[in-house]
C-alpha cells in the first residue's frame, strides 16, 4: 500500500476511534450484548468506507469539511460492521479478523450451559447485537450538525439516503447472496449469469462504498442534491471501486491464507456461493471439472475437495475475474477525473489502486 495512503487510513481510523470515546455509546445490557455490538469496531481493521467518506468531504470542501464529516464515517464504519455480525452468521464463519466471529465470541462465553444451548444463544444475541449496531449507526449519524458546519439538511438528506435507498439496496444484495448460495450453490449455479451476480455485488459491497463517498460529497459540498456532478462522480467512482474490492475479496478468498485474511479460505466453496471467480471458472472448465464443482460447491466438507476446487478456480477463473476488476478500476478513474486536483483527489486514486493491489 502507497505509505500516503497508509498514514491517511491510520489517520483517519485514529480520528473515529477518538470521537467514538469522546461520544460513547449508548448503554447496553446484558454485557455480552454491550461487547458483541462493539468489538468488531474495536479490533480495527482498513476502515475504508470511513477513509472515503471523509475523502471525499475534503476534497469538496477542505479540512474543515473533513474533520466535520467524522460522526458520518464513525456512522457508516459501524452500520459496514452490523452487516458483518450478521454475514458471519449467516456464512457459518467462526472467524473474523482473525478472532472469533461475534455469535462465537457469546457461545464460547456460555459453554457451561451446554453446547446446544450456548449456541442458540450466541447466534440470538449476536443477532441483536447488529440490530443494535445498526441503531448506533444512526445515533452517531444523527449527531453530524452539532459543531454547526453540516447544514442539518444534509444530515437529513445523508440519512434519508442511508436507510431509504442504499441500505435497503445492500440488504436486498445480501439476500440475493444467501439466495443464490441455498438455491443454487449447490450444483445449480450454472443457471446464474455473471450479470445477476454482480447486481448482486453492486448492492452487497457496492452500495455503502457508494453511499459513504456520496455523504461525504454532499458534506464537503454542504449540499443536499445528489445528483450534482461532483456528488454523482465520487458515489459512482467509489461503487465501481466497490464491486472491484469484492472481485478481489472473492479472489483472496481462495488463494490467501487464514492467517492473513483473518477468516476462514474456501468458505464461499463450502457454503456454495455462487461468485463471478466461481462461474467463470466453470465456463472455462473442461466438462470433468465441471461435473466436480457441481458435485463438490455447497455441499463438501472434504478439505482435498475444497483444495482441489481452489485450484480450479485459480487456473479457470483468476485472469478473466481480474481482468473484469481492472476494468471497473479504470471506469472509476474515469469518473475521479471531474474533481478538482487536490492532496485529497490524489490519495482517492490511491485508494483506488489498493482496491486491487490489497493482500487482505
Amino acid at each position: 500500500m502507497n505509505a500516503a495512503l497508509l498514514n491517511y487510513l491510520k489517520e483517519s481510523g485514529e480520528a473515529i476511534l477518538s470521537y467514538y470515546k469522546e461520544n460513547p455509546p449508548y448503554a447496553l445490557t446484558p454485557a455480552e450484548l454491550f461487547e458483541g455490538t462493539f468489538v468488531y469496531f474495536e479490533r480495527g481493521g482498513k476502515r475504508l468506507r470511513p477513509a472515503i467518506c471523509r475523502l471525499a468531504a475534503g476534497a469538496l470542501g477542505g479540512k474543515e469539511a473533513e474533520k466535520a464529516a467524522t460522526p458520518c464515517a464513525l456512522a457508516l464504519e459501524l452500520y459496514h460492521n452490523w452487516t458483518l455480525i450478521h454475514d458471519d452468521m449467516i456464512d457459518h464463519d467462526d472467524t473474523r479478523r482473525g478472532k472469533s466471529a461475534v455469535h462465537k465470541l457469546i457461545t464460547d462465553a456460555f459453554a457451561d450451559f451446554g453446547a446446544k444451548k450456548a449456541a442458540e444463544y450466541g447466534f440470538d444475541a449476536a443477532l441483536l447485537a447488529g440490530d443494535a449496531l445498526h441503531s448506533a449507526s444512526v445515533a452517531y449519524l444523527s449527531k453530524l450538525s452539532d459543531t454547526g458546519f453540516v447544514p442539518p439538511a444534509v444530515t437529513l438528506k445523508i440519512l434519508s439516503l442511508l436507510e431509504g435507498k442504499y441500505g435497503p439496496f445492500l440488504i436486498s444484495g445480501e439476500t440475493i447472496d444467501t439466495k443464490n448460495g441455498v438455491l443454487y450453490g449447490q450444483g445449480a449455479f450454472d443457471n446464474l449469469t455473471t450479470d445477476e451476480v454482480t447486481y448482486m455485488m453492486a448492492g452487497k459491497t457496492g452500495a455503502l462504498f457508494a453511499i459513504s463517498a456520496l455523504s461525504g460529497a454532499l458534506i464537503g459540498s454542504r449540499q443536499t442534491d445528489e445528483t450534482l456532478e461532483s456528488c454523482a462522480a465520487l458515489a459512482t467512482f467509489a461503487e465501481l471501486c466497490g464491486l472491484a474490492f469484492q472481485l478481489q475479496d472473492d479472489i483472496l478468498g481462495v488463494t490467501s491464507t487464514e492467517k492473513t485474511l483473518g477468516k476462514p479460505i474456501g468458505s464461499d466453496i463450502r457454503e456454495g456461493k455462487p461468485t463471478v471467480l466461481l462461474l467463470t471458472a466453470y465456463k472455462n472448465a473442461a466438462e470433468e471439472e465441471k461435473a466436480f464443482l457441481r458435485r463438490v460447491v455447497g455441499s463438501s466438507k472434504s478439505e482435498d475437495e475444497i483444495c482441489k476446487a481452489r485450484s480450479i478456480l485459480m487456473e479457470r477463473g483468476l485472469e478473466e475475474t481480474r481482468a473484469l476488476a481492472v476494468d471497473y478500476l479504470a471506469q472509476a478513474e474515469k469518473a475521479l477525473a471531474v474533481l478538482p486536483d487536490s492532496s485529497y483527489k490524489q490519495l482517492l486514486e490511491e485508494w483506488r489502486s489498493f482496491m486491487l493491489n490489497r493482500e487482505m
